[in-house]
């Protein structure tokens, strides 16, 4: 006795389990005939028969204006599920790399008030000293503000980023000037109609956002996929700037 049950569990719902074994007893057929042998409804019939098609269980022919409907060889579907099975198969790798990555860690972590820039430079030298990728990639206001208004901290950062060789890549708006002119850093330009006003670095894993108002916010986002995304915005930014 056939088991119905088998090919549900191979994705057939009850209806087209039934139809596909009553074609196979009964042949090449009409649907109106399939629906009178196999005692179902017309339209469950109807619809049954078309996402079989679409599924490769059944194939259809003409003759005259009557349409009519053959199962598919089983010998036929087994070769199509070790095709979709070898498919998958080949698909393994990817598929765990998306788990993987779906499972990174991820915190934002929120500071304010006049520490924030203290904070901020800390953590991208304490993250990059001794990593294998010592390169920050930033977009920035104008650095002389900056420079006034974090003076101390801001030549400190400069000395941190010469003495453990970490470099950056600053992307900043037209009619401003860079201040890190020591070599550490490389600048590039966009017109302003294209450029983000609050401060952003991606190092590491991690991406800063610097929103300069009265308090000053830093947010710093830790996983690997976001700070991926951010990088590649970023390259595509550098690649139209100017020098």
């Amino acid at each position: 006795m056939i088991n119905r049950q088998i090919l549900e569990q191979i994705g057939l719902t009850e209806y087209e389990s039934k139809i596909y074994l009553s074609l196979l007893a009964n042949g090449q057929i009409s649907a109106y005939s399939l629906a009178e042998k196999s005692g179902l409804y017309r339209q469950v019939v109807y619809d049954s028969l078309k996402r079989l098609e679409e599924k490769g269980f059944v194939n259809s022919t003409k003759e005259g204006k009557t349409k009519l409907f053959k199962a598919t060889n089983p010998k036929i579907i087994l070769e199509l599920l070790k095709a979709k099975t070898e498919n998958f198969q080949d698909q393994i790798p990817q598929l765990l790399a998306l788990d993987k990555a779906a499972q990174e860690p991820l915190s934002v972590e929120t500071y304010k008030g006049e520490n924030i820039l203290r904070i901020a430079t800390r953590d991208i030298i304490n993250t990059l000293k001794d990593s294998g990728n010592k390169l920050v990639q930033c977009t920035a206001v104008d650095e002389y503000f900056l420079h006034e208004k974090y003076k101390v901290i801001v030549n400190q950062y400069e000395r941190d980023l010469i003495h453990h060789n970490i470099k950056e890549k600053i992307i900043i708006k037209e009619g401003t000037k860079g201040a890190f002119t020591k070599g550490t850093s490389k600048y590039k330009k966009v017109p302003e109609k294209f450029f983000n006003e609050n401060p952003m670095q991606i190092y590491g894993d991690n991406v800063q956002m610097l929103v300069l108002g009265n308090p000053d916010y830093l947010i710093i986002i830790r996983n690997k996929n976001v700070a991926n995304a951010y990088r590649k915005q970023f390259e595509l930014m550098w690649s139209i700037a100017k020098i």
